[in-house]
């Protein structure tokens, strides 16, 4: 499996978001990420990525314990390309910077032509973040993401803010990556497009009394 979700517990301000949890994610899959606003979606992908804290049960990436130790948080990080909802890295960064950044870590090279043509990378890559609009951050993002190919991309809306042109070169990125062998978690309520990557669709459901944790 690349990725294993065994038992897992999000606690945020006091409250179970997300409450036992389990998902095995095959070499190849695309799972989709479905559920009402608050359901905790956004939760369980932050989890996932090693950005929010589990209080319970074990999240892994290609064999590796996302929150076990400091090594096994590096083996982890670099199975992993990751976009939140907000897209929000850095803003002082130039996108060439942060693709660099991101390739250094994994041990690649930077953006391929077939990618910077597909997001339109070559007109971000001397724009600070910060200075980006929603869709440009998100494209940005994306480039860094798909760096690798990492084993595992975990994606939460990640056509917001993306023109027709870019969803679809999103789509064929995300099917291009799967069918070699490499995985995607996709947060979203855009059911087009998790049909357009045959995604497998995965119900999230708030924790028994809980509501309105993202």
């Amino acid at each position: 499996m690349i990725c294993e979700l065994d038992q897992l517990v999000v606690r945020r301000s006091g409250r179970t978001v997300i409450d036992r949890f389990d998902l095995q994610v095959a070499a190849g899959e695309c799972i989709g990420l479905v559920g009402k606003n608050g359901c905790g979606k956004s939760t369980l992908v932050m989890a996932i990525a090693g950005v929010l804290a589990p209080s319970a049960g074990r999240v892994s990436i290609a064999g590796a314990n996302v929150w076990g130790s400091a090594a096994q948080r590096r083996l982890a990080r670099r199975a992993l390309g990751y976009v939140p909802e907000a897209a929000d890295p850095p803003g002082f960064l130039l996108a060439g910077e942060l693709w660099a950044m991101v390739a250094a870590s994994r041990g690649t090279e930077a953006p391929t032509p077939a990618m910077i043509s597909a997001l339109g990378l070559d007109e971000l890559r001397d724009l600070a973040l910060d200075r980006m609009s929603l869709g440009q951050r998100r494209r940005a993002c994306l480039g860094a993401a798909f760096l690798g190919p990492p084993k595992l991309l975990v994606l939460d809306e990640p056509d917001n803010g993306l023109d027709a042109r870019r969803a679809d070169a999103l789509v064929e990125l995300l099917k291009a990556h799967c069918a070699e062998t490499n995985s995607a978690i996709v947060a979203t309520h855009d059911r087009d497009l998790l049909a357009r990557v045959n995604a497998r669709i995965v119900a999230v459901q708030a924790a028994a009394g809980d509501a309105g944790a993202g």
